[in-house]
């Protein structure tokens, strides 16, 4: 043997030790046994950079090294921990993907922190912690019927909406901003939404009408409260798109409504809209109409209530 040094053993015939020193033999509790083949070895191969050696037997009852995070990381506290192994302690390494893990640890702890402080914020839709572009999706329960052809419908809507809110510190701002906000809103985007219906009477006539159509966001958040409530544009300008129902070939409709959505969680609100729909050539022309006349547009009237996830 060259010299003494303290080892760490990786298996019951393999032993580690730092640096590169080549050695004759390696003692363990089950004796010594001669050195048979040695190389270099890193983590998380080993406690660190160093040489490996294979000696002729099994001389030390101990499970193979851990390669995986926790028990690497495991197993390197012990060694730290034991006060015959101080000469170790310089070479010893962390796991190579410690670094990635402490990362992501304080990742998970900063939104930890910023989940706890929103919780603790005031109930209302103004709050930096919806600042930016966000995914909207809602889903409503509707009530409808049908201006000339009459009938009572019931169905839902479902909306993926994409909208950008103003910065709260923005909309916490009074001065200068009750015009535009009044005519544009703070929540300005688009959604996509399909409604379907379904007669509840026994008239033949439309027994289920299915719609999908493009609708502009443009949403006012009153002030500090729960409430957020349409803007002057948001129901002037109307949802555009098709509309088909049972007995009658695919058309186009224009529709026109009101939505207020109420916080009553953080992540939950309550969404109530009345909408009007204009819908082109639903309605047959009288027998005594002009030839070439286009068929008269028909009129429907919903309310919708559901729940959306802001």
């Amino acid at each position: 043997m060259t010299g003494e040094s303290p080892a760490v053993w990786l298996g019951s015939d393999r032993v580690w030790t730092p640096g590169g020193s080549s050695f004759l033999s390696a003692c363990g509790a089950g004796g010594c046994a001669p050195v048979i083949a040695s190389g270099l070895c890193e983590a998380p191969s080993c406690p660190g950079r160093g040489g490996v050696h294979r000696v002729a037997r099994g001389v030390a009852p101990v499970s193979d090294w851990p390669t995986d995070y926790d028990g690497f990381t495991r197993e390197r506290e012990a060694l730290i921990a034991d006060p015959e192994l101080v000469a170790l302690r310089p070479h010893l390494v962390t796991h190579p993907e410690h670094a990635a893990r402490q990362a992501e640890a304080a990742r998970s702890r900063a939104a930890e922190e910023r989940e706890q402080r929103r919780r603790a914020e005031d109930l209302r839709w103004v709050s930096r912690h919806r600042d930016g572009d966000r995914l909207e999706l809602a889903l409503s329960a509707d009530l409808a019927t049908l201006a000339e052809l009459g009938g009572s419908f019931a169905g839902g809507t479902a909306s993926v909406g994409y909208v950008a809110v103003l910065p709260a510190r923005d909309a916490d701002e009074d001065g200068g901003h009750f015009l535009p906000t009044f005519l544009f809103g703070d929540v300005l985007g688009v959604a996509l939404r399909v409604h379907a219906l379904a007669r509840l009477d026994d008239a033949p006539a439309a027994r289920w009408i299915t719609a999908i159509g493009l609708a502009p966001v443009l949403e006012n958040r009153f002030e500090d409260s729960v409430v957020r409530m349409p803007t002057f544009w948001g129901t002037a300008v109307p949802e555009v798109g098709a509309i088909l129902r049972s007995d009658t070939d695919v058309t186009w409709y224009v529709a026109w409504d009101a939505p207020f959505s109420f916080l009553v969680d953080h992540d939950l609100a309550i969404d109530v809209a009345a909408r009007v729909f204009l819908i082109d050539e639903w309605l047959e022309l009288p027998d005594d109409a002009e030839e070439g006349q286009d068929d008269p547009a028909e009129v429907l009237l919903m309310l919708s209530v559901g729940a959306r996830l802001p």
